[in-house]
């Protein structure tokens, strides 16, 4: 478990801040990503956070089992819940490294021996790709290629069904393999994950293997219609209808899968117009999606039927605008200022009103409520953590 004093998380970060994370491997067109920012640029929002993050993390931790590798027994929930950790590890590795180091290697050995997860795969492609790039996060802060080698070979599965779409789609990725939908989540999963391996794996296995998959489906996604005239994603493409934009809901976290993947994109291409669309999408869920105190809201909240998907929706959402924060190529002053302050802002909101005993729950702007489940605990965390780091 996490060490989560207040006396040991001051002691730490003013004595021995050791900022570690993996680089993806260069893609010779394109320049390594920029530099961290430096945590210490507000030390003290930085300190309380960090607090925040490991008092949360050691609460979301007794919803671990070492038997299962799963929190909750939860499975694509999981995959984000290791996604957060490694995370914080890429930020703040000593304080994540006593937890990281049992819970990285047991997952990857127990996950898998769940019934109908062999290999991490099952009947959902989604699923697989929030599996894809778990490993890759974790291969970032550890260095080890076993969890990219992972991740590689977990991507092959949904690789091998894409463009099996209806003809009217013009390619993409079907949601499931019972082929009911083709929706934003699994096709901005698939772009992020490949725009990820193309960086990490730039001639492996050929030279651009990932970089075509990544560019072929950012094309196909930009064209597909999701994106609708407010620079908002939604839900999928209606099949009985030519496969135009079903204006299905819009959720949060449709809003952010695609954000890492596309400033990636510019890492590998060097083409700046990925990076300035993660912009906009990103500009447009904050200035449609939060309330007048800035705090993020799923639409599902204003009628109590966020269901245990959608109350993990948000963090994902948070957790790419601290990537853009801290790693895009291209972001104008103002809006440096706007990612910082929304983090900040929901971090603050999280642990003021929407916390009890190191719970956390669903709605971040309160009333501060018990009724914490894996699934908001590792949401909430997702914007604590990412507040964090841009503090």
């Amino acid at each position: 478990m996490l060490h989560s004093t207040a006396v040991r998380i001051l002691t730490v970060i003013f004595t021995t801040i050791n900022i570690s994370y993996a680089l993806p491997h260069h893609n010779p067109r394109s320049p390594y990503p920029p530099p961290i920012t430096s945590i210490l640029n507000r030390r003290a929002t930085a300190i309380d956070f960090v607090a925040y993050a490991a008092a949360g993390i050691d609460q979301m931790q007794t919803y671990y089992s070492a038997a299962t590798g799963l929190w909750s027994n939860a499975w694509w929930n999981s995959a984000n819940a290791l996604t957060l950790l490694a995370d914080f590890q890429e930020y703040f590795p000593d304080q994540a490294k006593p937890t990281t180091n049992t819970v990285f290697p047991t997952t990857l050995k127990q996950a898998p021996a769940n019934p109908g997860f062999a290999g991490f795969i099952n009947g959902f492609y989604d699923d697989e790709l929030w599996w894809v790039l778990a490993w890759i996060k974790v291969y970032d802060v550890t260095g080890d290629t076993t969890y990219l080698d992972t991740a590689a070979t977990l991507f092959e599965d949904s690789k091998n069904a894409w463009g099996t779409t209806p003809a009217a789609c013009k390619g993409g990725l079907w949601w499931d393999k019972a082929h009911t939908s083709v929706n934003a989540v699994a096709n901005a999963l698939y772009i992020t994950a490949a725009a990820k391996l193309a960086n990490r794996r730039p001639s492996t296995p050929s030279p651009a293997y990932y970089y075509n998959e990544a560019v072929k489906a950012t094309t196909w996604f930009i064209n597909s219609g999701m994106i609708n005239s407010q620079n908002q994603i939604n839900d999928g493409l209606d099949l009985a209808n030519n496969c135009v934009n079903n204006n299905g809901p819009i959720f949060t976290y449709n809003q952010g899968i695609i954000l890492s993947g596309l400033v990636e994109l510019t890492w590998a291409s060097g083409d700046d117009s990925y990076n300035e669309l993660a912009n906009t999408l990103a500009t447009a869920t904050i200035s449609i999606m939060t309330d007048a105190n800035g705090i993020l809201h799923e639409a599902c909240e204003s009628t109590g039927g966020c269901d245990s998907d959608l109350q993990q929706f948000k963090g994902i959402f948070g957790r790419n605008i601290q990537f853009l924060y801290n790693r895009a190529n291209i972001l104008p002053a103002d809006t440096k200022t706007l990612y910082q302050s929304f983090l900040q802002k929901n971090a603050n909101a999280i642990w003021a009103d929407d916390q009890v005993d190191n719970q956390l729950g669903l709605v971040w702007s309160g009333p501060s409520s018990s009724m914490a489940t894996l699934q908001t605990q590792s949401s909430a965390l997702d914007a604590i953590v990412g507040a964090a780091a841009v503090s």
